[in-house]
């Protein structure tokens, strides 16, 4: 069984998205912009962070996306992200 983590990743790449590691972190690359997959224990939900370029994805210069929790059914939390990547 696919885990949502791994769910989460094969949106990025159906959205053309390729993974690259900047400063020793994954993070998945389109177009100059940069997407990272965190999982916040604390909140037990997932959120991607943004940065529209290579230097601010260098930086570390992300803007935190909406909270997916993980009690969200897996349909809907992929859906609403694919809306919040495809619209930002």
């Amino acid at each position: 069984m696919e885990t949502v983590e791994n769910k989460i990743i094969s949106l990025f790449k159906e959205l053309n998205y390729k993974e690259k590691v900047i400063n020793n972190s994954v993070v998945y690359e389109s177009e100059g912009k940069y997407l990272k997959l965190t999982f916040i224990n604390k909140l037990k939900s997932y959120v991607i962070e943004y940065a529209d370029s290579y230097d601010e994805a260098t930086k570390n210069l992300f803007e935190d996306g909406d909270l997916y929790p993980i009690t969200m059914d897996e349909d809907e939390l992929i859906c609403k992200m694919r809306n919040e990547i495809i619209n930002s």
